[in-house]
């Protein structure tokens, strides 16, 4: 087996993965099925980037293509095309065969040349709650404020946490947090131990954040491309997307291009600079450093480390698979070929505080996308 076919074949392995975890889901299910089993159309993700070549950059490549030309004939199978209730029964892959084989160039192009940016702005529920207990041991940032700095930034929705209302509901009771009238809704369902105060968010008073092909949402070209990035069978996130985009271009946070790990010195400095009272940095990532290769993972807790000596306090929160946060412990041990949505996500936090690091913390556990949390009593109960 030469190293071409060594790669298709955790290509493929990954695809099968990903049709088991997610087969409730009619089309990207369906397609993953059938792609861990055809070679030809699997073998376009073989295009990729190193460490980019994960299922959903092919089906992405895909939902860009249809969004772009809504006249082939895959993109009938499409919400995000032809609206959720025009979407036909049946099964889509002849369809998506012949589209796929009929553009392989293009495609190619596009998993050659883009990254997963997956946007996904219900991302939020984990990244409040998250905030809640980064700040859990200072009162005062409820007031002061903190100031965010996001890994992996794309194009700076997250940032936007608070001012998005983020709904929890535990036992048919919803609480909310950030902006109450917000018309970007986040939701997500609490099956913490110890309810978790969403409501007890800190003010932010500076943002800022890096992302190696940060996403300029004046571009439509790239704007598609986080459209793409969605999976449209899931209701309510193209939605929430669409609602989150006119808030952003109101306010947009400064967002640097380069790498993470070079560049993070800078944009805790711009973010420090957007806030006149804010004494508490909190950088965090929702699904960038799994993209990042382990030694420059490394490489980015030793930056952190010096910076958490020189401020009066940092936190770095990390909503990651299993083992890819350095100095977070794994719930359980990572997948082969896990990606974007595989399964859960580890909740992490490291912090210093007058320039010493104190003991790091694994908040609990939560869904890729938000859907639900799980929190371990002690970091939810020590925000009461």
């Amino acid at each position: 087996m030469n190293d071409g076919d060594g790669r298709l074949a955790t290509i493929q392995r990954r695809f099968a993965d990903f049709a088991r975890e997610y087969a409730h889901l009619p089309l990207y299910g369906a397609l993953a099925r059938r792609l861990a089993e055809d070679d030809e159309t699997a073998r376009l993700l073989l295009a990729a980037a190193p460490g980019q070549d994960r299922p959903v950059l092919w089906l992405a490549a895909l939902h860009d293509l249809v969004l772009a030309e809504p006249s082939l004939p895959a993109a009938r199978w499409f919400a995000s095309v032809v609206g959720r209730d025009a979407v036909p029964q049946g099964d889509p892959w002849p369809d998506v065969r012949s589209t796929v084989l009929a553009h392989r160039r293009t495609l190619m192009s596009v998993i050659a040349s883009r990254s997963i940016q997956t946007n996904e702005v219900n991302r939020c529920v984990y990244v409040a709650a998250g905030l809640v207990a980064a700040t859990a041991d200072r009162p005062d940032d409820r007031t002061e404020g903190v100031a965010l700095v996001e890994l992996g930034a794309s194009a700076g929705l997250l940032l936007g946490v608070d001012r998005y209302a983020i709904e929890l509901t535990r036992d048919r009771r919803v609480t909310v947090g950030g902006d109450p009238g917000s018309p970007v809704r986040c939701r997500g369902v609490d099956r913490s131990p110890v309810p978790v105060r969403v409501e007890a968010m800190p003010r932010v008073t500076g943002r800022a954040g890096v992302d190696r092909s940060p996403v300029h949402l004046g571009r439509e070209a790239d704007v598609r491309w986080l459209r793409a990035c969605l999976w449209p069978d899931v209701p309510g996130r193209v939605e929430r997307f669409e609602a989150a985009l006119p808030l952003a271009a109101r306010h947009p946070a400064p967002l640097l291009e380069g790498d993470l790990v070079d560049r993070v010195g800078e944009v805790v400095d711009v973010a420090r600079a957007g806030s006149a009272s804010a004494e508490h940095v909190v950088v965090y990532s929702s699904w960038a450093l799994t993209y990042v290769e382990s030694s420059r993972r490394a490489a980015l807790a030793e930056r952190l480390t010096a910076l958490g000596r020189d401020l009066p306090a940092l936190s770095w929160l990390t909503a990651e698979p299993p083992g890819a946060a350095p100095g977070i412990a794994a719930t359980r041990g990572p997948r082969e070929g896990s990606g974007e949505g595989s399964g859960e996500t580890v909740l992490g936090l490291r912090r210093w505080r007058a320039g010493a690091e104190v003991e790091p913390l694994v908040l609990g556990t939560c869904h890729p996308h938000g859907e639900w949390i799980d929190l371990s009593p002690a970091p939810v109960a020590s925000t009461s």
